[in-house]
């Protein structure tokens, strides 16, 4: 259900304005922003890379060792450790695939995925 949830996502995302349903599913769909505070080294950030990568999720990958900046947003939003996943308004703190999966689906709309 996921798979087919984010295939859709990405249909309706790369459709623009290629239909005139397009503008109809948009609203309806809305992917949420992924953001993931990682390191080069973490394990889990490389679970969560090749999961998201899988799942044709697309995320914003923040290095907290090579951006003092990313380091900076990482400890604002609460990181005691990497990954720390940003789902939309959700944090997740470290590699929680049923957590992930919950998240995303919260954006798929009713009867539909």
């Amino acid at each position: 259900m996921l798979r087919r949830t984010l295939l859709a996502l990405a249909l309706v995302a790369g459709a623009g304005t290629s239909g005139a349903g397009a503008q109809e599913a948009l609203s309806d769909i809305h992917a949420p922003k992924v953001t993931m505070y990682a390191t080069a080294t973490c394990g889990y950030c490389a679970k969560a890379r090749s999961w998201f990568t899988a799942h044709g999720v697309h995320w914003d990958e923040r290095d907290i060792e090579k951006s003092a900046a990313a380091a900076a947003e990482w400890k604002a939003a609460g990181g005691v450790g990497t990954p720390l996943i940003l789902i939309g308004d959700a944090k997740i703190n470290g590699f929680d695939e049923a957590r992930i999966e919950g998240e995303l689906a919260k954006y798929t709309p009713a009867g539909k995925g």
